[in-house]
């Protein structure tokens, strides 16, 4: 009997290894690079013609400006140039630039255009990040939500920067970072800003914000001057989805040290009262919804003593009822998602890289 039990694990333990073998194999098969050359991309957004339309942080530029770091308080140069990109990929792989927008380089970071979404013929995307210590007035369509009419004309939505500066809702630093943008049924845009700790509430037809909520910090090993001292990271919302119900779902980072399953997805409602969802993730940068109904959140990487750790990247489907599970991993610093009417997913890897490194994968039938 020992030896019959044995044999049938070994012969299940075969079937089982092959079987992994051509999943994996298949998975290979059905991924094709769709988008490369892009410098720290962080949108993509799937265009009802079946165009992609990638939202491109580009490499600063020539305008340099000394400015204190909000983190240490030590001076740093800063450059700023139109080189932000929203960049659209035709069915025949033919991209077009749709509009440059400003962006900064921060020595170890590059910030601008960020995401992207559609309310009838025109486009919007959210652009670029601002400080109170900065030492200029801020330029036009920095913070900010952008328009891109159907001519192709640019100009800006909503100024997100203002309402931060005058009203600071979460009280600590000014600092108001537009990172992702929803439409929804109504023809507002919910907009999470990653730099104020906050989801607002954005009419596109005449610009103005309103704060539908601020989110408290979540717990952390170590004081945490931006906040005050208190053992807190910062939740740094980065991703938005209006739900069938009207109830709009926030993904948190959250901010450093990024502890693994510090992560998680929240339900905001109509009243601004906010619930957890999920929990149990990892540096989520974006949150997508896919046309089987279910939620999909973007982990960027696992960060360890020795910083991020490369290909450990992920895309997570997230059930009803807050189950999740691992539907791509070993991505490379993946921070954007979204899906065709098929179910393909369009994930962003090297969002986070050298310029030129960041690229477009489609992976096929992933949220059939």
């Amino acid at each position: 009997m020992y030896q019959l039990q044995t044999r049938e694990s070994y012969r299940l333990g075969i079937a089982i290894l092959v079987l992994s073998i051509i999943g994996l194999l298949s998975l290979a098969s059905a991924q094709t690079v769709v988008a490369t050359g892009l410098n720290n991309p962080m949108g993509v957004m799937v265009a009802p013609d079946g165009s992609l339309w990638v939202a491109d942080s580009g490499v600063g530029g020539d305008t340099s400006m000394e400015m204190p770091n909000p983190e240490t308080g030590e001076m740093m140069t800063v450059t700023m140039g139109d080189t932000a990109r929203v960049v659209r990929i035709g069915s025949d792989g033919t991209e077009s630039v749709m509009a440059a927008l400003p962006s900064l380089n921060l020595g170890m970071e590059f910030v601008g255009a960020a995401r992207i979404a559609r309310i009838g013929v025109n486009t919007y995307v959210t652009n670029n990040a601002w400080l109170g210590e900065i030492p200029l007035e801020r330029p036009p369509l920095m913070a900010s939500v952008v328009k891109i009419s159907r001519s192709g004309a640019v100009s800006e939505a909503s100024n997100i920067w203002a309402l931060e500066d005058s009203q600071n809702p979460d009280g600590f630093i000014k600092e108001s970072h537009p990172w992702d943008l929803a439409a929804s049924p109504d023809g507002m845009l919910y907009v999470a800003d990653a730099g104020g700790n906050m989801l607002l509430k954005v009419n596109p037809l005449n610009g103005r914000a309103e704060v539908v909520t601020v989110f408290d910090g979540l717990p952390g090993p170590f004081p945490n001057p931006a906040r005050g001292g208190a053992e807190e990271s910062d939740p740094v919302p980065t991703g938005v989805v209006v739900g069938a119900d009207g109830s709009v779902y926030v993904s948190f980072l959250p901010g450093f040290p990024f502890l693994p399953g510090s992560a998680k997805v929240v339900k905001v409602h109509a009243d601004g009262s906010v619930e957890d969802f999920a929990g149990g993730l990892t540096m989520v940068t974006d949150l997508g919804m896919g046309p089987d109904g279910n939620l999909y959140a973007v982990q960027l990487a696992i960060f360890s003593e020795q910083g991020p750790v490369p290909n450990s990247g992920a895309l997570v489907r997230i059930h009803p009822d807050g189950q999740t599970e691992t539907v791509l991993d070993g991505l490379s610093f993946p921070t954007g998602v979204d899906f065709n009417r098929a179910g393909d997913a369009y994930v962003i890897v090297n969002g986070v890289g050298a310029p030129g490194s960041g690229e477009v994968h489609r992976f096929d039938g992933v949220a059939q």
